[in-house]
């Protein structure tokens, strides 16, 4: 970490320059570390909008794009630190340290295990400047360090989700370290329990019969996409045969949430419309991940449209929906005379599908639409299983 002054003063002044245009005209003093002020500025770059705390502070240290890439937002990593109590907690999978900076605010005492050097530097230089002394670092792999942590009240886990050629894995069987091979050392090391970081892709259903010991799970979406899905182990007492789910999303810092149980959303038996209302709503990205698909409708006394459309209508607006809500238009029965009708109304719309037979972009190219605008237009099915067109405007 080659920070001297003249390194500092080009990150300086090419804060705000495209990396790769940097990268090719490289510089002519000799006393430029080039390669770690790129580094440093594409971090930075990207810490503008994740990290706006590290962006804040000049003194930081970036990773390489990988790590900043793969690391928590400060929103995400905050809400994690919210979820568990103690004295003490190790982060099994350290990375850049983002989720150790998080919990660190509310323990004790913290322990980072990372196996690469780089990043253990980065991040001891970084709890400097955050004035972070409770943090324990220890360079190496789980296996190896978890003889020197002995026994905390809570670990944290952030499986590896690439596998030995770099392709992207989802299931538990895939990540590294294998959550369903090392529990049984994970518990002898904690007196409350494991929270677990997943894929978003991952099947919620499944993995909850492969970790029986799964209190609460919670998916996580910020400003409209699903971040993170994350399982609450506890070590403590029985084990827990109803898990409560609670799906949080957060627009514009604010978070809003839907707890539900597999239970409820089984035995909930919505209203299927027969005629659509004045409004249509959307669940969020949380909540749709999350499955909470019946239940949502008898919990807000709206009708679905279709039992796999996930598409909702009412007369009467709700004002606290958890998504987005829409007044309708227009509906366009899918045929061969849809794009004439549609064209009437509009060149341009924001497309979205539900249940239908075409994509998106299929959709609007069958459709002859530009993108943007006011109108927002489904393709969906309704109860009867007809395929429809709903043109609609955003309520805000």
């Amino acid at each position: 970490m080659n920070l001297n002054d003249a390194t500092r003063a080009f990150i300086r002044a090419h804060a705000t320059d495209d990396v790769r245009q940097l990268a090719l005209r490289g510089t002519k003093d000799p006393q430029v570390d080039l390669p770690f002020a790129l580094q440093q500025i594409e971090g930075r770059q990207k810490a503008q909008t994740k990290l706006p705390e590290h962006f804040a502070q000049e003194d930081v240290l970036y990773p390489a794009t990988q790590s900043m890439e793969q690391c928590s937002s400060a929103i995400t990593a905050d809400y994690k630190a919210t979820l568990v109590k103690g004295t003490s907690l190790a982060d099994l999978s350290g990375g850049f340290g983002v989720d150790t900076f998080a919990f660190a605010r509310h323990f004790r005492h913290c322990t980072y295990i990372e196996p690469q050097p780089g990043l253990c530097d980065i991040v001891c230089h970084n709890a400097t400047v955050f004035g972070l002394d409770n943090i324990e670092i220890l360079q190496g792999t789980m296996e190896e360090q978890m003889g020197n942590i002995g026994q905390v009240d809570w670990l944290y886990v952030d499986p590896s989700r690439r596998d030995s050629h770099g392709r992207r894995v989802v299931t538990l069987e895939a990540c590294t370290p294998d959550l369903t091979q090392c529990l049984p050392l994970l518990h002898a090391h904690t007196r409350k329990g494991v929270l677990a970081k997943l894929s978003p892709l991952i099947d919620l259903g499944g993995t909850l019969r492969q970790l029986p010991e799964t209190a609460e799970i919670h998916v996580v979406a910020v400003n409209g996409e699903c971040k993170e899905v994350l399982f609450l182990l506890r070590f403590e007492g029985k084990t827990h045969n109803t898990p409560k789910i609670q799906a949080v999303n957060f627009v514009q810092g604010q978070p809003s949430t839907f707890t539900f149980t597999l239970e409820e959303e089984a035995a909930a038996k919505p209203v299927l419309a027969t005629n659509l209302g004045t409004y249509l709503y959307e669940p969020n990205a949380a909540i749709l991940k999350a499955g909470a698909f019946k239940c949502l409708a008898t919990r807000f006394g709206i009708q679905k449209l279709h039992p796999h459309s996930h598409l909702y209508t009412s007369d009467t607006l709700l004002p606290n929906f958890p998504g987005r809500t829409f007044s309708i238009m227009e509906q366009i029965p899918f045929g061969k005379r849809a794009a004439t009708a549609v064209a009437a109304i509009t060149d341009r719309a924001n497309v979205a599908v539900r249940n239908f037979p075409l994509t998106a972009e299929e959709l609007k190219a069958k459709l002859k639409l530009k993108d943007g605008g006011d109108v927002y237009l489904f393709g969906t099915t309704l109860s009867g299983g007809d395929k429809t067109l709903l043109l609609c405007k955003r309520m805000p």
